[in-house]
């Protein structure tokens, strides 16, 4: 017989019923420098960004453990999350993250279910160590390696059953880089729109990967409500925006989620 699940303290819960149920934009802080991507964090928050994500650039570049404390003390009520790709030994990285004052940690569904009981493990014992701060866990199912939109689904509740707070559906980079077709096509919503169905109603299903305006509108008609700003920041091209002037970037922001909003 298995045992109750442990309930999930206030804080964490109010946070995650806000990502399943209420828009929620992030924006990708992919910069390879800690300057710059503060810069590129309060042009987000500015814009009305519900989660700052610390991209794998950034933190493999400046190192975790100086990031995400800087972020931390730079914006101390925003929602960090920390993008980390984890393979191996997430867990140890998960800690890391927490402890440095992440409140999500993302890692890659590839690295299968034992990795996400690990990450979910360590969110536990933080959450019961501070309950009053948010700690989630994220699988990224990368497309299109874990798809079509059955795969992905398939991949969606093994993480779920593993017992993480939500699942990023994630047009990997290199691969529409490779096939710019792939971003054109219907891939990336076919699978989310599969995932939202299949486990919308039990987990955050965020969507990220180059989403231009046009994709995200239709994505929130069809009931998606979590979505992540790129570097394209919401046109239809791969160009990264990180250098631009900060108050165009929170134009530019503040219009994807203005837009995205409308359609939902």
């Amino acid at each position: 017989m298995t045992s109750p699940a442990a309930p999930v303290p206030s804080a964490s819960a109010r946070v995650l019923e806000l990502l399943k149920s209420r828009l929620s934009f992030q924006i990708s802080v992919d910069t390879d420098n800690v300057p710059q991507g503060l810069v590129v964090a309060e042009a987000g928050l500015a814009a009305g960004v519900t989660l700052v994500e610390l991209g794998t650039p950034l933190l493999k570049t400046e190192g975790v453990r100086n990031v995400v404390p800087i972020f931390r003390q730079r914006f101390p009520d925003a929602l960090l999350l920390a993008d980390m790709k984890s393979m191996d030994g997430a867990s140890y990285e998960a800690a890391g993250v927490y402890q440095g004052g992440g409140n999500v940690i993302d890692f890659l569904a590839l690295a299968g279910v034992a990795s996400a009981r690990g990450v979910c493990a360590v969110r536990d014992d933080y959450r019961r160590r501070a309950p009053d701060v948010p700690r989630l866990a994220f699988a990224d199912i990368l497309l299109p390696h874990q798809g079509p939109a059955g795969r992905a689904v398939e991949v969606a509740r093994q993480m779920v059953d593993a017992g993480v707070d939500g699942v990023g559906l994630h047009l990997q980079l290199d691969a529409r880089r490779a096939d710019p077709a792939l971003l054109a096509s219907s891939h990336l919503a076919d699978a989310a729109l599969a995932v939202f169905e299949a486990v919308g109603a039990e987990v955050s299903v965020q969507v990220v990967g180059g989403l231009s305006i046009a994709q995200a509108r239709h994505l929130a008609a069809g009931g998606l409500r979590a979505f992540v700003i790129s570097g394209n920041m919401g046109l239809p091209d791969a160009v990264g925006r990180y250098g631009l002037p900060p108050a165009e970037m929170t134009g530019l922001m503040a219009t994807f989620i203005r837009e995205v909003s409308a359609a939902a």
